[in-house]
């Protein structure tokens, strides 16, 4: 578990990227609680059909991405003692084995699988051919690497308590831990001797223009060059599992000050963008001016619309009395809709309630000028 602050719940972010985390903001990060994973709260239910998109599959769950390990957190899930911890530590094993994808920078997503994530169907949280190989059916569909997870499956919910907010919160944090990665991972490549050649292989010239990334043959259909393969790895073949084990002991005592250091502006715009959505995430303000945000409505019997707004796996159930309501919000100050709701209706808003219609941008701000 992460360090704990007196009186501070633990931080729901993996050990590693807590500590870094924890020394970046100025305060505990909110845990999603209406993201359930061992009741997933995406799931099909009694009354939801298998048929409806907006549902995962049991057996998948959100778990139909496969992810990308930078080096150093593959050497931190293989030196892994925790015998909690053997059927994830035995599954990485297996994709390195397999050699897919697998280079001095870590073990990458393979390509059949971000091309038929990015095809843009129905086939997130749904198709079982694309279920990561770190899910563990055996624990109720939990992650056999959860410790050790990527930035990508630390920072992504299907619901935020907070809305589009928290969701910003996230996609913010998403971007800086994935900078962190890639940095990381190079910064090892450069202290661990990787050499020339290989580093050329690693990196190759980037495409032109317009130009796009082809699949030969072997990508498809998984097979791995032994040539190819030798070669991007240069004087470490052979001694793949001494090389991640050696990038996971570089990183595991790094300082947030030191990764800073390595990371250079990238990090620190990154750092910034966090800590500003951070201070959103906490704060309880409400806008001066309130106008209607773009959001779906559909009717849920005669009392309630379902409504969709900032994300189509976030809806919230909103009653017909307070659908009717929300066109007073035209931009004149919201101390002042709020009392013509209080005496044309007898309707009286809350503080939280408003502020939860502004998180989930059912109410936006209103342009400055009108």
């Amino acid at each position: 578990m992460s360090p704990r602050r007196p009186g501070i719940f633990p931080s729901p972010l993996p050990p590693l990227y807590a500590r870094w985390v924890d020394d970046l903001l100025t305060g505990p990060i909110p845990h999603e609680t209406e993201a359930t994973c061992d009741d997933c709260a995406m799931c099909a239910k009694e009354g939801r059909t298998l048929g409806d998109s907006h549902f995962f599959r049991p057996e998948t769950k959100c778990c139909t991405y496969v992810p990308a390990l930078p080096n150093f957190l593959v050497g931190g899930i293989l030196a892994e003692e925790d015998a909690a911890m053997a059927a994830g530590r035995a599954s990485v094993e297996e994709r390195i084995r397999a050699g897919l994808g697998v280079t001095p920078l870590g073990v990458a997503t393979p390509p059949v699988h971000r091309l038929l994530r990015e095809s843009g169907g129905a086939v997130f949280g749904r198709a079982q051919a694309l279920r990561c190989p770190h899910y563990r059916d055996e624990d109720g569909g939990r992650c056999g690497i959860w410790r050790h997870r990527n930035a990508v499956c630390a920072t992504w919910f299907c619901k935020h308590v907070r809305g589009a907010v928290g969701m910003r919160f996230w996609q913010s944090l998403n971007r800086l831990l994935g900078t962190v990665e890639t940095t990381l991972a190079h910064w090892c490549l450069l202290e661990l001797g990787v050499g020339a050649a290989t580093l050329t292989r690693l990196f190759p010239p980037p495409l032109e223009p317009g130009q796009p990334a082809l699949l030969g043959a072997e990508a498809i259909d998984g097979i791995v060059e032994p040539v190819v393969y030798r070669a991007g790895w240069g004087d470490w073949h052979g001694r793949e599992r001494e090389f991640f084990l050696a990038a996971g002991r570089l990183v595991e005592n790094l300082s947030w000050a030191q990764i800073v250091s390595i990371g250079g502006p990238e990090v620190r715009l990154c750092a910034r963008m966090t800590m500003e959505a951070y201070t959103a995430l906490t704060s309880q303000a409400i806008p001066e001016r309130l106008v209607l945000g773009s959001f779906q409505a559909a009717p849920m019997g005669h009392h309630a619309s379902r409504v969709i707004s900032y994300a189509a796996y976030d809806p919230v159930a909103l009653p017909k009395a307070l659908m009717d309501v929300l066109p007073y919000f035209d931009g004149r100050p919201t101390r002042d809709v709020l009392r013509a709701i209080e005496q044309d209706t007898g309707l009286t808003l809350d503080r939280s309630l408003v502020r939860k219609l502004t998180d989930f941008e059912i109410l936006v701000p209103a342009p400055e000028g009108a």
